[in-house]
């Protein structure tokens, strides 16, 4: 079935549309907005190519432009918001703080308070990075 003019521009808002979710959940501008490749009988989204640590994988794929599409946007919805996001990326960063600590043998007394505080929140109020969606 040919492509209209009518369904790029349906497909282009929805690419745009995208971007905007991804800017809202990760406060980041990537360096290219979402893009579809169609190669070898299957589509596939790029969500955004700036900063990989934010998912470990960014792509959303499918059978068709459309199909590409719904799991680009059920992974968007998926994302955590900024906040959280934000939370989550601190609490990495605390915790490969903790690690190079204990590592480099700075004595407990300085690493245990930080441990205990991440331990905390982890249990009460955060899901591990781990859980979040991915395409």
């Amino acid at each position: 079935m040919p492509t209209t003019s009518e369904d790029v521009r349906t497909i282009s808002n929805r690419l745009y549309a995208l971007g905007a979710l991804v800017l809202a959940k990760t406060g980041k501008r990537p360096w290219f907005g979402p893009q579809i490749t169609i190669n070898d009988d299957r589509c596939e989204i790029t969500l955004y190519g700036h900063d990989t640590a934010l998912c470990a994988l960014c792509y959303a794929k499918g059978n068709t432009p459309i199909e590409a599409l719904e799991a680009a946007e059920l992974f968007a919805d998926a994302m955590p918001d900024l906040a959280t996001a934000q939370l989550h990326a601190h609490m990495r960063a605390v915790a490969a703080c903790i690690d190079k600590a204990r590592a480099a043998g700075i004595p407990d007394a300085y690493v245990t308070p930080l441990a205990a505080t991440v331990a905390a929140i982890s249990a009460n109020l955060l899901p591990p990075p781990s859980a979040m969606a991915q395409p």
